[in-house]
């Protein structure tokens, strides 16, 4: 081996040891990062943050398809303001629509992303919406 090749490997088995050790240190902090111990969603509050799996309960006030890739939007009553609920069309979006209406109380389990400025939650599996 040339020397440019030795330092080379030197430097990557010097890479890969410092990330296996933030790994060991740190990893298992940030996997769990907005979620319970046991990796539940947490009750969604106001302070609760993108990315995080949350649930929540709440009276459907509208629902619509939206104008393009029929994903199915709802909005739902959360301690007197409006959240946005969004469902894609992967996610069972027109099956659901058949069987919520507006006035229904649902319970959703989705993770926080924000659209526009505002959070929303968006629903990965149409059985993570049920009636209540």
């Amino acid at each position: 081996m040339e020397k440019e090749e030795k330092i080379v490997v030197v430097l990557l088995v010097m890479a890969l040891s410092s990330l296996s050790t933030a790994y060991l240190f740190f990893g298992s902090d940030l996997a769990g990062a907005g979620q319970s111990p046991g990796g539940e969603a947490l009750q969604y509050t106001h302070e609760s943050e993108v990315g995080e799996k949350v649930t929540l309960d709440a009276e459907v006030l509208s629902k619509r398809f939206t104008y393009t890739g029929d994903h199915l939007l709802l909005e739902v009553d959360f301690d007197s303001e409006v959240l946005s609920v969004f469902i894609p069309k992967t996610a069972g979006a027109e099956a659901l629509s058949g069987s919520i209406n507006e006035g229904d109380f649902i319970s959703i389990k989705g993770k926080i992303s924000e659209y526009e400025g505002k959070k929303e939650i968006k629903v990965e599996r149409k059985e993570d919406i049920t009636l209540k």
